[in-house]
């Protein structure tokens, strides 16, 4: 049997080999190579590049600031993922076009896949090599891989890897919140200088910087300013506070303003760190320091006298201060307090005068700092302090120490102070925070503004982020194809030579169909394969009523087959 079908196929090859030239032959198979080629590889190649060039052309520089001083907490590092300045929407669809183009590629790929199996039967018949010819069973499998485009393994693989790297893409890119910094434009003024005539300042009580020594009294130069940064009512300087574990910082910084809302900022100032300690049992005698509307007090250090609780007295009778300097850089600050309120204290339980006002006496300490601090996204972020030179210190103790034009907010604060709190040092707690904010308010009549050391522009944008690796799959998944269709085209075009298209193009349903049921007129040399039906006559299609018709009919044995019926 293998015998009488071997020469019957070798008979038939070697007529095909004598065929004449001027006879008709299957064309095309150029055309039909380079479109199938084209389709596949081209988009593919096309989504992977406007994906990529999206990516890059809108892909968002690192938002790491220049300066370590000025680097947002939190910043989102750039290891494995992309910020792009468009939306996430976008991005995924540009990368579902490849996911849905994908399975309409696979036709293209067995077109070009169809001619090395076409190739490799021509060869195998004409050689005489029947083990290597398909069974009807597997020819029509290819058929059907051919004609349905139905994909075996490897376009399976193919086709789930695209699907599932797309897929993967989706998942991973995300709209997020970027922010983004730039260098300022602008001049900004957030750091605080001296004025000139303030350079050099070697003793608290020297005139010319903010005191101006009249014959009978001491006035502040400049006093609009440093009144207005004591009331909190200056556009250009105001006196911050801030806490560092139990300490607390007065600093000279910038009020609320508009121009620094999404500025990032290092500056230079100023500041203070006043602490007290209530000291009446000390310098009170409650037994015998009360003599009517007077109350005389005696300190353990150089610091005596008497206050007056007459209401009718001025203030400074109520209220008496001294201040001793035991090195250049530290002032030691010793106030005696008598406020016009009666205050109730639980412990120590402070005298009475005898006309019943409250009495207390706080021992304060004063540090007068040289500040460098760090303000990302309206919050201080660094706050590095340092003594100051001799020249703040006099300045700071020297200004409200001889003009005293900051005693009203220092009594009002103490008051204050002794109304809310539960305790002497409570309101000794009060004062030193009271003192260090009106003296550092008082002393700002020295101080202008300066530029910023460091500034930055800060912007939030909503960006995408797209992960490196799902990206890179998605493109090597969408790259594959195009590869894979490189690769085939390579086969087609070398298997595509000669009479390989006379079996490519009869390996399809038509071909089939004619050689089944057209006899003679389907075994001809034609151009096309509908020329070989005869209801093709001159390249037109012929329908008269008459020729064959195809049915189906029951055989002998029970079971069905195709069958041919003349007409007319």
């Amino acid at each position: 049997m293998d015998k009488t079908t071997y020469h019957a196929v070798n008979e038939t090859a070697s007529r095909n080999r004598h065929v004449s030239p001027a006879q008709p032959r299957m064309g095309g198979q150029k055309g039909d190579i380079i479109f199938a080629f084209s389709l596949m590889a081209i988009p593919m190649s096309l989504f992977s590049a406007l994906l990529l060039g999206l990516i890059f052309y809108f892909k968002v520089s690192s938002p790491l600031s220049g300066s370590p001083e000025l680097q947002l907490p939190g910043a989102p590092t750039h290891d494995n993922v992309i910020y792009v300045n468009i939306s996430a929407t976008t991005l995924t669809t540009v990368a579902s076009w490849s996911s849905t183009l994908a399975p309409i590629l696979v036709g293209c790929a067995i077109s070009l896949i169809s001619y090395p199996v076409a190739n490799r039967i021509l060869r195998a018949g004409q050689s005489g090599k029947t083990g290597e010819l398909p069974t009807p069973f597997q020819l029509g499998l290819m058929l059907k891989m051919i004609t349905s485009g139905s994909p075996q393994s490897l376009w399976n693989w193919v086709l789930t890897l695209v699907f599932a790297a797309d897929t993967w893409f989706h998942f991973t890119t995300k709209s997020i919140n970027l922010t983004q910094v730039y260098p300022t434009t602008s001049v900004l003024n957030t750091s605080v200088g001296l004025i000139p005539t303030c350079y050099n300042v070697n003793r608290t009580y020297q005139g010319g910087c903010t005191l101006n020594q009249g014959g009978s009294a001491t006035f502040l130069m400049h006093g609009q300013q440093a009144q207005n940064v004591v009331a909190n009512l200056s556009t250009t300087m105001r006196v911050n506070t801030i806490a560092s574990g139990k300490d607390i910082f007065t600093y000279v910084g910038n009020p609320p303003k508009a121009a620094l809302t999404n500025i990032d900022y290092q500056s230079h100032t100023w500041g203070l760190k006043t602490q007290c300690t209530p000291v009446t049992s000390q310098c009170v005698n409650a037994s015998r320091s009360s003599v009517g509307k007077y109350l005389d007090y005696k300190c353990p250090f150089a610091m005596e006298g008497r206050v007056s609780t007459d209401a009718d007295a001025a203030f400074q009778n109520q209220f008496q201060m001294a201040y001793f300097t035991n090195s250049p850089r530290l002032n030691q600050l010793y106030r005696d307090h008598q406020p016009r309120q009666p205050i109730l204290l639980r412990k120590p339980c402070p005298p009475n005068s005898g006309h019943g006002a409250s009495v207390i006496a706080v021992f304060c300490n004063t540090t007068v700092y040289d500040i460098s601090y760090t303000s990302l996204n309206n919050t201080i972020s660094l706050f590095d302090i340092k003594p100051a030179n001799s020249t703040l210190t006099n300045i700071i103790a020297g200004t409200q120490q001889y003009t005293r034009v900051g005693d009203p907010n220092l009594i009002q604060g103490s008051s204050i102070a002794a109304l809310i709190g539960s305790s002497a040092q409570d309101v000794a707690d009060g004062f030193a925070l009271t003192y260090s904010q009106v003296a550092l308010g008082v002393a700002s009549a020295a101080f202008e503004e300066r530029e910023s050391v460091r500034a930055q522009r800060r912007e939030t944008i909503l960006v995408a982020k797209v992960g490196v690796v799902s990206l890179a799959v998605l493109l090597g998944a969408n790259m594959a194809l195009v590869v894979l269709g490189c690769v085939l085209l390579g086969f087609a075009v070398k298997a595509g030579k000669g009479e390989t298209r006379e079996v490519q193009a009869r390996m399809s349903v038509g071909g089939v169909v004619a050689s089944l049921f057209e006899g003679e007129r389907g075994e001809r040399p034609v151009v096309e394969v509908d020329d070989l039906f005869g209801e093709r006559k001159g390249g037109r299609a012929v329908s008269d009523g008459a020729g064959l018709r195809v049915g189906v009919v029951k055989t002998e044995s029970g079971g069905w087959r195709f069958g041919g019926f003349r007409t007319g």
